[in-house]
């Protein structure tokens, strides 16, 4: 595995990164927003180490002139799955459709270079065995991606009951896991019946705690919501089809909520061909999304209501969505009704306290770490320049550059004027 991605660096960093110095790196942002809300006109950042060392307002030449562009943090996705890819035969991927772990591993790497260049500096794949090996190459420097934290596998009904569930955790943590995945329900294409007992969810989430992990728990309804709740769990995926009382709920246990709204479902859409008459990926499956992106919708308004939720951003990016994460943040704005500063702060500062990174990432400020993402147009104005991403910074290196250089005019030659 290590000699196939070993093979694929010297094409993969060719005119893409640019290392950092030792020497400090400045940037000038027209517009910074910096992922708690404020925003700073014609910013200046001093990055040195790979870290956000000072920001001010002086003039002067800079090594990065982005003065025409409005510069965020880098955005975070908490629930993609990496290795999701379509087969040769155009249908997604199917497991009797036996692969190599290296032409795996592959897919995997293509889809997190299309998400690093479409501004999403760290992502956390939800998940396959091959993230971990994937996440370790990209933290080492070999190869140009996000950042990755992974589940490596799931808890699902299979895992047995509550003590099975315990040490199931256990070797995870021994392996490397970041955190725990947990299937509490089933997909909604199959419904999204109950999948665990109280008692299997509440063993996952406090095991997963006693191991110093998160827990990252797929639910639907209100009961199942509710149970994930009170049971400590860090995170509600999906999270559809609940109540008034599980928003009170949600919002007074401190639990992230992580709704899929647009992205999954225009996917899946868009794709139909290579998704329908795969498991459950049926006409009824199709219509059972249908409803529920109907739902979703709804909910989420009611749940905005409560400023005390909080709501992180994920986009549940499969194969076909890798690249087009932001687009679930334009529909949480103009389907969900989320303000523009409310999506942009899911998918920074509140994205990285999710995943127990708020000191490091997610915020453009002294002490930070220096991943950044510069789009053309602003985003709070109109939530769509999301897609207009020009320069890509992660770790104080750049690894998308699309801005014209400046030029400057010569004063006139006055010997030549008559």
């Amino acid at each position: 595995m290590r000699i196939v991605l070993a093979m694929m660096l010297p094409l993969a960093l060719v005119g893409l990164v640019t290392a950092a110095q030792n020497a400090p790196i400045t940037i000038r942002a027209g517009v910074l927003i910096d992922g708690t809300g404020e925003t700073i006109k014609d910013a200046r950042l001093l990055i040195q180490d790979g870290v956000i060392i000072r920001i001010d307002r002086l003039r002067g030449a800079v090594t990065h002139d982005l003065s025409g562009l409005v510069v965020m943090p880098g955005w975070i996705d908490t629930h993609v799955h990496l290795t999701a890819h379509f087969d040769p035969d155009g249908k997604t991927h199917r497991i009797r459709n036996r692969e190599t772990e290296s032409k795996m591993m592959l897919y995997a790497v293509r889809n997190a270079l299309q998400m690093l260049r479409a501004g999403f500096t760290t992502v956390q794949s939800l998940g396959a065995r091959l993230d971990g090996e994937l996440r370790d190459f990209i933290a080492q420097g070999e190869i140009p991606g996000p950042r990755i934290l992974t589940s490596l596998e799931a808890v699902t009904s299979d895992t047995g009951g509550a003590d099975e569930i315990r040490a199931f955790i256990r070797q995870l943590a021994t392996d490397g896991a970041d955190v725990i995945k947990v299937f509490a329900s089933e997909s909604i294409r199959d419904g999204g019946e109950r999948a665990l007992t109280d008692e299997q969810i509440e063993a996952a989430c406090s095991e997963a705690t006693a191991q110093g992990l998160r827990t990252a728990v797929h639910a639907y309804g209100t009961e199942l919501v509710s149970a994930v709740a009170r049971a400590g769990c860090t995170s509600i995926e999906h999270g559809n089809q609940y109540d008034d009382d599980v928003i009170e709920l949600i919002a007074e246990q401190g639990t992230y909520l992580d709704p899929h709204l647009g992205l999954v479902y225009d996917n899946y859409f868009e794709h139909r061909r290579a998704f329908l008459g795969v498991g459950n990926f049926t006409p009824t499956g199709y219509a059972r999304m249908e409803d529920a992106r109907k739902a979703g919708l709804e909910i989420f308004r009611r749940t905005l209501e409560n400023e005390n939720v909080k709501i992180v951003f994920g986009s549940d990016a499969v194969a076909g969505a890798h690249g087009s994460n932001a687009e679930e943040l334009i529909a949480r704005v103009e389907d969900g009704g989320q303000s523009e500063m409310g999506a942009i702060i899911s998918a920074t500062s509140l994205a990285a306290e999710s995943l127990g990174l708020g000191d490091q990432l997610g915020t453009l400020a002294e002490g930070f770490t220096a991943d950044l993402v510069a789009v053309e147009g602003n985003p709070l104005d109109h939530i769509e320049s999301v897609r207009n991403v020009r320069w890509v910074m992660k770790g104080g290196r750049v690894f998308r550059d699309d801005v014209p250089p400046v030029t400057r005019s010569r004063p006139p030659n006055r010997r030549n004027r008559r």
